[in-house]
């Protein structure tokens, strides 16, 4: 019977819990989910960082994992994850270098919009602590792939006052695209010389076809910036178009239907962007709280895709989103 129980065991052989670092406002973490995952430092306030803890850190976790006095299938901070079933093999979890291939910094939480669906309105704002000594000390201990995703956003990240040099020294070091959410709201010659030398990928929820739209759901009249920004990122370089996504966040009662959404798609159109996707307000509806979509969601979904199949744009997805989807049905 014990034998039996072995072999229908489980093995979470988490990218995200060997490999991945978040720096996030008030800790340090494994990964970036929908629930808090492996955290390495609690409110963490600019100590120095110790890289062979944070190995060790993760190893035991894996030790635990494959313990054959175990029947868990992965760490009770895990529990919840949307992405659990992805990394489940059936299969002992190999062991793994101190190697960091991706990183999410987030450490600045002031924004330029006050979007309604923000999940972080109620934290408070500024810079929690400074990523650029420590991004540092991971390239000179060469933890840090060469080939790392990096993804930067915030509150607001191109208005931390580390962001010119902190995207100064990834660009120089890291062979992949930087990714950068951002409300695009301000212009950063910075991102321009990115697009130049196709470094770097943008994403934008512009969430509307229309500035009064925009003013609803972002709470600052700044619609028209963003597009015009757009436009001359794409000026300045012809790989903007194909590195901004554009998106689309539905908001109950406000941009919720067909009408808004296919007038943004000709939008995205437009100006010759040609990635684009679809998210909702994934805080309201959160997958750990099994709280179910409304219906008419899968009918705004299906009328996204297939409009904009027609407009030639290519749909990217989102795994939170889609398991929220999948739950809902």
């Amino acid at each position: 019977m014990f034998n039996y129980l072995l072999d229908k065991k489980k093995y979470l052989d988490c990218e995200w819990l060997k490999h991945s670092i978040h720096f996030f406002y008030d800790e340090i973490r494994a990964c970036c989910s929908n629930v808090p995952g492996p955290i390495f430092y609690e409110s963490y306030k600019d100590e120095n960082v110790d890289w062979n803890y944070v190995y060790s850190e993760r190893k035991k976790l894996v030790k635990n994992i494959n313990s054959i006095f175990s029947d868990s299938s992965y760490p009770s901070c895990c529990e919840g994850c949307c992405d659990i079933n992805r990394f489940l093999t059936d299969s002992k979890i190999q062991s793994f270098d101190n190697k960091i291939n991706k990183v999410y910094i987030q450490n600045y939480m002031s924004c330029n919009a006050k979007c309604l669906y923000c999940v972080f309105k109620h934290v408070d704002k500024g810079l929690k602590y400074n990523v650029l000594p420590i991004i540092k000390s991971l390239i000179d201990k060469e933890i840090l792939s060469r080939n790392a995703h990096i993804y930067m956003s915030g509150g607001e990240i191109t208005i931390s006052p580390e962001f010119e040099e902190l995207l100064s020294l990834l660009l120089h070091y890291i062979y992949s695209k930087v990714e950068i959410l951002t409300s695009g709201i301000k212009y950063c010659k910075s991102i321009e010389e990115a697009f130049i030398h196709d470094k770097c990928k943008l994403v934008i929820s512009l969430d509307s076809a229309n500035p009064e739209t925009y003013k609803k759901i972002k709470q600052v009249d700044c619609f028209d910036r963003v597009v015009q920004n757009i436009k001359d990122y794409i000026k300045a370089s012809e790989n903007a178009k194909s590195n901004i996504t554009m998106k689309y966040i539905i908001v109950d009662g406000v941009n919720d239907n067909n009408e808004e959404i296919t007038n943004f798609i000709k939008l995205v159109s437009g100006l010759g962007i040609k990635e684009i996707r679809l998210d909702f307000d994934y805080e309201k509806y959160k997958f750990i709280r099994n709280i179910k979509v409304p219906d008419y969601y899968f009918d705004l979904y299906k009328n996204f895709n297939r409009v904009s199949n027609q407009f030639g744009l290519n749909v990217q997805k989102c795994d939170q989103i889609e398991a929220i989807l999948d739950k809902s049905h």
